[in-house]
């Protein structure tokens, strides 16, 4: 599994507005090319500052187009675009690939908790 997380700038006054397109717009469809999949998405938003972060499987650049040319997606964008402080073009796999390059935050760390130990019997 890995994540990715991109950040990007809204309008000030936006945040009723994107909070309510970020959190109701229908999922993606998951498998991009039967060995890429995207797991979760989560967003966090902080004045205008919004955070997407994805936990995948497999190829980020095979996801990135399928997700660019997933309906759903699409939709939630040219709503989205409205309230942008800056200007992307997520219409094509191209702008969507310049874009995702442009606003990819660097993985600092990843720390997961070890399995946990199995349980002892009582015998």
């Amino acid at each position: 599994m890995q994540r990715h997380a991109v950040m990007f700038r809204i309008k000030p006054g936006s945040q009723d507005a994107v909070r309510k397109l970020m959190s109701g717009y229908r999922a993606p469809r998951q498998l991009a090319d039967g060995k890429s999949r995207l797991i979760s998405t989560s967003v966090f938003m902080k004045d205008d500052i919004v955070v997407r972060m994805i936990e995948i499987e497999g190829d980020l650049p095979t996801l990135m187009r399928h997700l660019s040319q997933d309906p759903n997606i699409q939709k939630l964008e040219r709503e989205l675009e409205r309230h942008l402080a800056e200007k992307r073009d997520m219409s094509t796999p191209e702008g969507a690939a310049e874009y995702f390059r442009k606003a990819m935050m660097e993985t600092v760390t990843t720390r997961m908790a070890p399995p946990p130990e199995p349980a002892l019997s009582g015998h």
